[in-house]
């Protein structure tokens, strides 16, 4: 995955305004930032240079898991409308205009810089986002959004601050809330936690988890799932690497409040196994994990192939 030409070009030119030397020496710092986080609230991303920076190695990767996420749950849906919060510097917004065409959003951060430079990309892209300069949980949506999303910021708060804020987004969903975390064990047992607490509330789980499916993974094991975007110059030298590409492992929960989405019978779990003239499926569905092996004989054995880790099974243009 690519991220558009209208960011790509936005943030090189902003980047284009700092030596090579300022910029490494940035990217060094806020890599240690992140990796000494805490989750204690606090701040990560203060200055102009810090968000640039933010923006070139680390926004790819963030968009990239963002759109997956929103593909796999729904890779087509009517929304006109968005909230996100933490934006950052507005990937969420970016990956949803991306699939949706939303053209359209809220954005809510509390890092100055951050908003700042998301309002920038924005014009560059011809978007219109309301940009909301506040902590998240001080934040109090007076209105229904079509799409609410929160990716990597709610496993930086406390369970109390978690809940209130989770109330807040459900009450400001008019029809699918997407929560993406890190693709992590630590990650995944909180976004267990977060679709228990919304069930309750009645929130209807759509993705990943099949309809009507209780996790049955065990302690020892998570699910999670990878995407792979594509790395420009500036990225590799900033990141001091040659490949051309990088993955980025997430989790999500993705909830509809309306109807408009519904679940898969069964997702593919893990990479598929390829050997000759035949392939097996790690599937999750109502029944819990299951292998499936199709040979090459068989009905659907095509288009499994072109299956991987995350996509619903079967395909919306598949009969097995």
């Amino acid at each position: 995955m690519q991220l558009p030409a209208f960011i790509r070009e936005t943030t090189e030119k902003l980047a284009s305004a700092y030596s090579p030397t300022q910029l490494k020496h940035a990217s060094a710092r806020l890599s240690d930032v992140y990796l000494g986080n805490k989750g204690d609230g606090a701040r990560l991303v203060t200055g102009k240079l810090q968000a640039t920076v933010y923006s070139v190695v680390r926004m790819p990767a963030t968009y990239c898991a963002v759109f997956s996420a929103l593909k796999a749950t729904a890779d087509c849906a009517d929304f006109s409308s968005m909230l996100d919060i933490g934006a950052g510097t507005g990937a969420a917004f970016f990956a949803a205009h991306g699939l949706f065409g939303i053209k359209e959003a809220t954005l809510v951060e509390r890092e100055r810089q951050m908003i700042s430079l998301a309002r920038t990309i924005c014009e560059a892209g011809g978007l219109n986002a309301k940009t909301v300069e506040s902590d998240v949980i001080d934040f109090s949506p007076d209105e229904k959004y079509d799409l609410v999303t929160a990716s990597y910021a709610l496993n930086e708060m406390t369970e109390k601050t978690r809940e209130k804020l989770l109330d807040k987004l459900l009450a400001a969903t008019g029809k699918l809330l997407v929560i993406i975390e890190p693709g992590t064990r630590q990650a995944f047992s909180l976004q267990r936690e977060i679709r228990s607490y919304l069930s309750a509330k009645g929130a209807r789980l759509v993705a990943p988890c099949p309809e009507g499916a209780a996790c049955s993974l065990p302690d020892n094991d998570w699910c999670h799932f990878t995407c792979r975007v594509e790395r420009s110059r500036l990225h590799k030298l900033l990141k001091g690497g040659d490949a051309p590409y990088e993955d980025e492992k997430f989790t999500y929960s993705a909830f509809c409040v309306d109807g408009s989405v519904s679940a898969c019978d069964a997702r593919v779990l893990r990479h598929p196994v390829t050997e000759k003239g035949r392939i097996t499926l790690s599937l999750c569905s109502s029944e819990g994990v299951t292998s499936l092996t199709l040979y090459k004989k068989d009905e659907g054995y095509k288009e499994a192939r072109k299956l991987g880790a995350g996509d619903a099974f079967p395909r919306p243009d598949q009969n097995v």
